[in-house]
């Protein structure tokens, strides 16, 4: 375990996230240090910045993959918490937008989530944001969305280039056009109470998000939901 004793918030980690250690998982406590953010990344994202200003950082490495992981009481008296990947940036798959870079660069991307916020674009994601699970195109979605434009006499979107962000477990994608920074969902069967379907395109595949446009909208929301909820 480190030289570091397992604080506290690992623990609820722990026992919140029991599928994600293995027995012979190799967990390295690092140096811990105070999180420094850019002044960019504080112009861009100033509920993020408040939110991560709020947390406990702990540094630590698992498997060798370095993370951060972040910690908050909530109002009830629970703790709350996103155990962030970082990454160098020749292990990025994709072309990222600067904004989504940013992120990168200062928090890392979301590996897992525990005692979420209820309805919050966060829960049962495999992962958000991380850049080496990033993604061009819509996955396995590429014969159902034919299907249902043909059947529903709808006009396919070039989705060529829309770059996978986040991927829940039920296969729901949440995307951003890099061009225009926009942000969809596309998602064949879903729970999520913040999107509508896109107009002109067959239910149950594009969607648009309420109160979301583009990239930036998307975090600082997220971060909006979280920071509802703790202390």
């Amino acid at each position: 375990m480190g030289i570091f004793k397992i604080n506290k918030d690992f623990k609820v980690f722990k026992s919140e996230v029991n599928w994600f250690l293995s027995p012979d998982s190799k967990i390295e406590f690092q140096k811990q240090k105070e999180i420094r953010l850019s002044e960019e990344f504080k112009g861009t994202f100033p509920n993020l910045t408040k939110l991560i200003l709020k947390s406990r950082a702990t540094f630590l490495s698992i498997d060798t993959i370095n993370y951060i992981l972040f910690a908050w009481d909530t109002l009830d008296g629970k703790v709350c918490g996103w155990l962030n990947q970082q990454e160098a940036e020749q292990e990025f798959k994709c072309e990222l937008i600067q904004e989504h870079h940013l992120l990168l660069q200062n928090i890392g991307g979301i590996r897992e989530s525990f005692n979420p916020p209820e309805n919050s674009c966060s829960n049962n994601q495999n992962f958000m944001f991380i850049a080496s699970e990033c993604s061009r195109g819509i996955g396995d979605y590429v014969n159902y969305y034919p299907t249902m434009c043909e059947e529903e006499g709808k006009h396919q979107i070039d989705y060529s280039t829309l770059l996978a962000f986040a991927n829940e477990a039920n296969g729901a994608l949440t995307m951003y056009d890099p061009k225009t920074k926009k942000v969809f969902l596309f998602s064949h069967d879903h729970c999520f109470e913040n999107v509508e379907f896109m107009e002109n395109q067959p239910e149950y595949t594009f969607h648009t998000f309420k109160k979301v446009v583009i990239f930036e909208d998307y975090v600082e929301d997220l971060a909006k939901e979280w920071i509802e909820i703790i202390k």
